[in-house]
């Protein structure tokens, strides 16, 4: 028994000691900034293993080691602190971060912190769109967001490119719905990109389907500057710059023109056109007598100008308290082309107010303004510029112009063949009412009409050619006549909206957001058209100067409607687990009465592993979360009342008592399908986001898959009904892809440098089409890619006539150097029924990113892009020769096409087929040797600029001066030829890097 009592002694005596050498922490945790408390903080001392969380009061207790000096402090979006310990209770007030998981992301119809958010939607800020020194948006946003695909085909002035989100989603229209500042809008590109504050794309349904049929191709939303409260400045920024061509396709001189023709000629079983003298001499006769011995290099007549100007002009005036905030800004550019008669000129205006009329209510009233001029010639150049050869004249000695191919004269067509002029106007208002009744609550209504007054005047001259030696005779004349023609748009849509949103917290663990919304979309358009011929003034271009003989006229109109319900509800526990849901009903005038309702849910949830036990005490992990979601949307924009039976108007010449008079008549020609209704797109995500090491590395990626079903197909009628073929819902079409996107920003010393990094997949796929299918070089069929690549399998050039008679062929004039297909269908003859798939016409992959630094007054910024794994044809300007039977010879082909004259092993080598006008159609056909790797690396924008230091422009009453220099599209690295830009589409107006240098100015 006494050995018992000693053991208890001995345990009793240990504990207390045990319990001699720790010691108790208290205290409160609390927001630097508002004071109030905060739950669920983790505690940690420092060396051990001790940890514990603030209570829903905030308050906290920890027994640590009595070595322990400090304890360290961390919670979701605000900085770690380390505290050192005094004995007393403490008081820790937690300042927010300023990182990208604590900044608002605009969603539909409202805001919510990044952290918060569990849909799949990417951002940029100001600095990523107007940083760009790009004139319209849709350019800034290539390659900047994972899922967004921006693709443009030509850098012609005021050239916008078309914007895809997760690839295609319909077979009809995908193009993405524009929001600006709560608002649709037609254009992203009716935005200055300075008055850019932050873009989010909604990519998926369970964000985008808040916006119900318009949302199935997903949603970007744009948000502009603001007043702020305190603040007062008026900025001024200038640019000026120069574009010049990133390529342009190269030619054969004339000299091997004229031989490479009279080999086709030969090939064609003709003989030679010119002779060796005439050609061997040519050019010492073109010294002599250029008339008679023209050599025009067409592509430098034409786009005479190396650089081509562009200058921006943004003033901006921001001044704010705390009753009313206001921004107005002003903006003008102007382009010019790299041949004449050729402008883009752009004005825009914007006013934002933020009025607080008193604690409980407030206004935002903007209006803003666009104006756009453009000219253009009548006749687009670059065609003829790059196949017309050179031996066609631009002009006599004696000045004028030359009839060049039989009146066809580029350079006359474009100075004196008249110009296309179009001025659209837009203008839009935007009054929104906020009421806070309780708090909490905030009750919103918000109308905005859009106003658009466009016209468009096209004179079309005459031009006549005179002999050149006889400056009286007429020879050639361009056009019958001299025509005028003028349209007129005007357009009428109104936006109307009403909100209530409630938030609240329940004991600071249960987070609760509510929305409940109506929305009312009106759209009517109506267009008028007139036209003239016969003009005797040709510098007179109204329509009175016309003949009234010679005259026509037309109009049209249409409307569309769209009334809709939709609510939001968001949940999350402890800033750890999250559930939204949302839903949508939309009634669209397009569709007949009983089809014209449709319901579109979606729902959404995140766990926040890195507030769990097991991951807090990781101080390498800052945020740590899963997100999913489901959902679907529709997209009603199908044509306007497709339901109903059309009536198609046409003028038919009768005779009515021996005169022949109009008579209008009209008739269906399109079967109406009654039931006709929504397309749908459903859509599922799964996604992880993450913030290491102080915030300073943030990563996030999702896995997707979308599909669209009730697609609209022109599905096939019996011909007995006697209509053309009706669309109906019937075709499916699914997407997977996935995004990935990682930033890392931190200082070293005075430098900070952040690098940003993304890249994304997607791959289409064709569901049921009911049969239906549309063949041609790129297919639409079931089990195929969107728009794949369909021809023939090459398989070489015919080397003999011993080959050519082994077959197969394409037809009996197949001879030895014309290509060779696979008899795909075995029944030995090459026919339409041999092509087959070839591979994907969209990109795969893209990528995009950008390097940042911040040194002093430096700054610097370098903006890639690019895509992968895509199949790209051929552009028939660099490969294939005589177009139009007469046209250049590409200067790629030399020494790589089949032919007589080369060696045995020559012709194994070659590339490129004989020279035959004849088998062009079978040997230009489409196939996989027509495609070519389209994946490209661009260097998109390179900035350098410096502010001025406080101490010299405060001395002249400035706030801040700032000095750069930039380029645009520099350069590009791929596996086309140096002369052909990766992005140009065939005979398109050049891409162009773009050389700029400005100042900005605030005072």
């Amino acid at each position: 028994m006494k050995r018992k009592l000693l053991l208890l002694a001995m345990f009793l005596g240990l504990q207390y000691a045990a319990f001699a050498q720790s010691k108790k922490v208290t205290g409160k945790v609390i927001d630097a900034t508002t004071q109030m408390v905060l739950s669920g903080v983790s505690i940690i001392a420092d060396g051990t293993k001790g940890a514990t969380s603030s209570s829903t009061e905030g308050l906290f207790s920890l027994d640590v080691p009595l070595a322990t000096s400090s304890i360290r402090v961390s919670y979701l979006g605000y900085q770690e602190q380390s505290v050192r310990l005094t004995g007393q209770p403490l008081l820790i007030a937690l300042t927010a971060q300023q990182n990208e998981l604590s900044e608002v992301v605009v969603v539909g119809y409202g805001t919510q912190k990044k952290k918060d958010v569990t849909g799949s939607i990417s951002t940029i800020g100001a600095k990523d769109v107007g940083g760009r020194q790009t004139v319209q948006i849709s350019e800034a946003l290539q390659g900047a967001v994972p899922g967004v695909s921006v693709t443009r085909s030509n850098g012609a002035p005021g050239a916008g490119s078309s914007i895809l989100i997760r690839g295609i989603t319909s077979l009809n229209n995908n193009s993405p719905l524009i929001i600006v500042d709560g608002v649709p809008v037609s254009n992203i590109d009716n935005i200055n990109p300075n008055d850019v504050d932050n873009i989010s794309v909604l990519k998926d349904a369970s964000s985008a389907s808040i916006y119900g049929s318009r949302g199935a191709a997903g949603v970007i939303l744009v948000t502009t500057k603001r007043g702020k409260s305190g603040k007062s400045s008026l900025d001024y920024t200038f640019e000026y710059g120069l574009q010049k061509a990133t390529a342009n396709p190269e030619y054969v001189g004339i000299q091997d023109y004229f031989r490479y023709f009279n080999e086709r000629s030969i090939n064609d079983g003709g003989t030679n056109i010119r002779t060796d003298e005439f050609i061997d001499t040519y050019l010492e006769n073109n010294s002599k007598d250029p008339d008679a011995f023209p050599n025009t290099n067409w592509q430098d007549v034409i786009f005479h100008k190396n650089y081509a100007p562009r200058k921006r002009h943004d003033l901006v005036l921001t001044s704010g308290t705390e009753k009313l905030k206001t921004k107005a800004s002003f903006g003008y550019a102007n382009s010019d082309a790299l041949y004449d008669n050729y402008n883009y000129e752009r004005f825009l205006f914007r006013l934002n107010n933020d009025l607080q009329i008193s604690s409980t209510l407030s206004a935002n009233v903007d209006l803003s303004y666009k104006r756009t001029n453009t000219q253009t010639p009548t006749y687009n150049p670059i065609y003829d510029s790059r196949i017309l050869p050179a031996f066609y004249d631009d002009h006599y000695t004696d000045g004028r112009y030359a009839p060049a191919k039989e009146g066809l004269n580029p350079i006359a067509n474009v100075l004196e063949g008249g110009t296309t002029d179009g001025k659209l106007n837009q203008l839009q208002g935007r009054i929104g009412l906020n009421y806070k009744p309780i708090k909490g609550l905030t009750l919103s209504a918000l109308i905005s009409p859009t106003f658009d007054f466009d016209k468009s005047k096209t004179y079309n001259k005459q031009i006549k050619y005179y002999d050149k030696e006889d400056p009286a005779r007429q020879i050639y004349v361009r056009g019958a006549s001299t025509t005028l023609s003028e349209s007129r748009t005007e357009r009428y849509a109104i936006n109307g909206q009403l909100l209530a949103n409630y938030s609240t917290s329940i004991a600071n663990e249960h987070n609760l957001d509510a929305l409940l919304g109506y929305e009312e979309n009106y759209d009517n358009t109506e267009n008028l058209g007139a036209a003239r011929d016969g003009f005797p003034l040709l510098g007179y271009p109204y329509l009175d100067a016309g003949s009234t003989q010679l005259w026509s006229n037309s109009g049209n109109a249409r409307e569309a409607g769209l009334h809709s319900y939709f609510s939001r509800l968001q949940y999350n526990y402890k800033n750890r687990y999250y559930l939204q849901g949302n839903i949508r009903i939309d009634q669209s005038s397009r569709f007949a009465k009983e089809y014209r309702t449709a319901t579109f849910p979606s729902f959404s949830g995140g766990w926040v592993l890195s507030e769990e036990k097991f991951l807090k005490g990781l101080r390498a992990i800052n945020f740590l979360r899963l997100r999913g979601g489901w959902g679907r949307a529709g997209n009603e924009r199908i044509g306007d009342y497709p339901y109903q039976a059309n009536l198609t108007t046409t003028t038919a010449l009768v005779y009515q008592n021996g005169v022949v008079v109009p008579v209008v008549g009209a008739g269906q020609q399109v079967y109406a399908i009654p039931n006709i209704s929504w397309e749908t797109t459903q859509s599922t995500d799964i996604g992880l986001d993450a913030s290491f090491l102080d915030s300073r590395l943030n990563i996030a990626a999702t896995y997707y898959r979308k599909k669209t079903f009730d697609i609209l197909l022109p599905l096939d009628i019996p011909l007995y009904v006697g209509y053309d073929k009706p669309d109906q819902n019937a075709g499916t079409l699914s997407v997977n892809g996935w995004e990935f996107e990682a930033t890392w920003k931190s200082k070293i010393g005075q430098l900070g440098y952040s690098i940003a990094v993304n890249a994304s997949d997607a791959k289409s796929r064709i569901g049921d089409l009911k049969g239906t299918q549309t063949l041609g070089d790129q297919l639409i069929r079931e089990g195929s890619e969107y728009n794949e690549w369909f021809g023939y399998r090459y398989d070489g050039i015919f080397q003999n006539a011993a080959e050519v008679a082994a077959g197969p062929v394409a037809n009996a004039s197949t001879k030895p150097g014309d290509f060779r297909f696979v008899d795909a269908n075995g029944d030995g003859k090459i026919t339409p029924d041999d092509k087959v798939t070839l591979g994907g016409a969209l990109p795969r992959y893209q990528y995009g990113g950008n390097i940042r630094l911040d040194y002093k007054g430096f700054d610097f910024a370098l903006v890639f892009q690019g895509i992968g794994k895509k199949l790209t044809r051929r552009t028939s300007e660099s490969i294939q020769p005589f177009l139009s039977a007469f046209g250049n010879v590409p200067a790629e082909m030399v020494g790589k096409f089949w032919s007589t004259n080369n060696t045995e092993a020559q012709n194994l080598a070659a590339f490129y087929p004989r020279l035959s006008n004849n088998s062009n159609p079978q040997n230009y056909a489409l196939s996989n040797h027509w495609l070519m790797n389209g994946s490209y690396f661009r260097l998109k924008n390179l900035t350098l600029g410096y502010t001025l230091t406080q101490k010299f422009i405060n001395k002249v009453g400035l706030q801040s001066v700032r000095l750069f220099a930039s380029a645009n599209d520099l350069f590009s690295l791929s596996h086309f030829p140096k002369y052909i830009d990766p992005e140009a589409g065939d005979f398109a107006y050049p891409i162009v890097s773009t050389y700029l240098f400005g100042a900005s100015v605030s005072f």
